[in-house]
């Protein structure tokens, strides 16, 4: 009996893949690169392994992800991939399992574990070990570049994240830490803002409060019902609503036209943006989460009002003015995670952002603007830009001056879970403020399912 080709065992592992028998799909893989297949047959087997293995294993995934990105380099998708395994991996608790390891995963991990256990002396052993090592391999630059904005060594990162944008182009290419570049960016021309119309309902301007959200057409027509319901119903604010459009057409008129309707059209503000996004391609929703940053301090200034800027697959989940009056004496209230921080794109979130109408406030966002506009001006359209800009100018803007006062939320401000009936009734964590599509992974449902809450989940487990 002939031994199956490296062409039919690797569609056996696909077809048991497609089945959801991951165990012999990873054993089918495996026997591929034992057999030394090379080539394309190799590269799909450690494509699938990395796949199979991120669950279970990430240390081993990466290993795959990392065999796959050196027979293909160039190509985007797995220098992603392998980014994120890499920037991931290694938790507080795995010190020990990683000791020792020589390869350039096992340092890499033993690095980010080091890190979050507090040893951070050690952990730039680890990844200048690494580099040393393995200098191919840009993501080390990266870590390494987080870990010294970590300790304000700004101008040191700020040479490590040139130096990994110069390999690899991504997140780094858009983060930078030197005061010096953002006092350029401060001293330069005034940064321009977006082309839109501005239409004011009546009674608008009599609210104490605005939340803005900022969505293209697609969103709109997904998530705006959802948000401004629980807005209007749920969070207990008296506040305009303001609504940014980038590009709508009649399907996202027509639900603002329904929701202008129904909770009444005097509270609502909406800024129309028309822009040619064809040239960013994939990349539009780089603009699409920046816009907004490109038109805020304006906004702020005309409104002069505290703005509560707003993610638009968000819900309110309870009343929200507990939430303000932790930040009613900074200038900005918004998230951080402690534990997020080995990357920079996530020291502080730009989903929930409370900002007050002071000069202070005003200067951050309008450094943040110049930022943002910086970088999409040259054609780095790169995701996470809008949170870049903002730890940017946290870290490195306000050097040798006073900085903005900023309140920290506590990243639990966004329920970690939801149960939702056929109805539309849904149950959250009772602590929280917010759920989210994006903040907690996906979450049991859609967003645009979630009619009505009903309770907590403490007393959907008690019943």
């Amino acid at each position: 009996m002939p031994l199956p080709t490296p062409d039919t065992t690797l569609q056996a592992a696909l077809d048991a893949e497609r089945a959801g028998d991951r165990e012999n799909a990873g054993a089918l893989c495996r026997r591929l690169l034992e057999q030394g297949s090379t080539g394309r047959h190799a590269l799909a087997a450690h494509d699938m392994l990395a796949r199979l293995l991120v669950g279970q294993d990430m240390a081993a995934a990466a290993g795959h992800a990392l065999a796959a990105w050196k027979l293909t380099p160039a190509d985007p998708t797995r220098r992603s991939n392998l980014w994120q395994l890499l920037t991931h991996l290694g938790e507080a608790g795995d010190v020990a399992r990683f000791q020792g390891r020589q390869d350039c995963v096992g340092l890499v991990a033993l690095g980010n574990a080091l890190r979050r256990d507090g040893q951070a002396l050690r952990a730039e052993r680890a990844y200048r070990q690494a580099l040393e090592q393995f200098p191919e391999m840009p993501v080390t630059l990266s870590r390494l570049a987080c870990l010294c904005a970590e300790q304000h060594r700004l101008e040191e990162a700020d040479a490590l994240f040139l130096q990994a944008a110069e390999r690899h182009g991504g997140r780094d290419a858009v983060t930078r830490t030197a005061p010096a570049f953002l006092t350029s960016l401060r001293d330069g021309p005034a940064p321009a803002g977006i082309r839109a119309t501005l239409a004011e309902g009546a009674g608008s301007a009599d609210r104490p409060l605005v939340v803005y959200a900022s969505c293209d057409a697609v969103y709109a027509r997904k998530f705006l019902p959802t948000l401004v319901r629980s807005i209007v119903e749920d969070s207990g604010l008296d506040c305009a609503i303001a609504l940014h459009l980038i590009n709508p057409d009649a399907e996202a008129e027509a639900t603002v036209a329904s929701l202008a309707a129904t909770h009444g059209a005097g509270r609502f503000i909406v800024l129309r943006e028309t822009i040619d996004l064809t040239p960013l391609g994939d990349n539009a929703k780089t603009y699409y989460a920046c816009s907004r940053f490109l038109v805020l301090p304006d906004l702020l200034i005309r409104w002069r009002r505290p703005v509560l800027m707003l993610d638009v697959d968000l819900l309110a989940i309870r009343d929200l003015n507990p939430l303000l009056a932790t930040s009613a004496h900074s200038d900005l209230g918004v998230m951080s995670h402690a534990l997020k921080r080995l990357d920079i794109w996530s020291l502080l979130y730009a989903d929930v952002l409370h900002i007050r109408p002071t000069m202070e406030a005003w200067r951050f966002l309008d450094l943040t603007r110049r930022y943002i506009r910086h970088f999409l001006d040259r054609g780095l359209p790169v995701w996470f830009l809008d949170q870049a800009a903002l730890a940017a100018v946290h870290l490195a803007g306000f050097a040798g001056q006073a900085a903005p006062r900023l309140t920290i939320y506590p990243v639990d401000i966004h329920s970690s879970t939801v149960m939702v009936d056929a109805e539309g009734r849904y149950w959250t964590d009772d602590s929280a403020y917010f759920y989210s599509v994006r903040a907690t992974g996906g979450g049991q449902h859609a967003v645009h399912r979630l009619k009505r809450r009903a309770g907590t989940t403490a007393g959907v487990k008690q019943g």
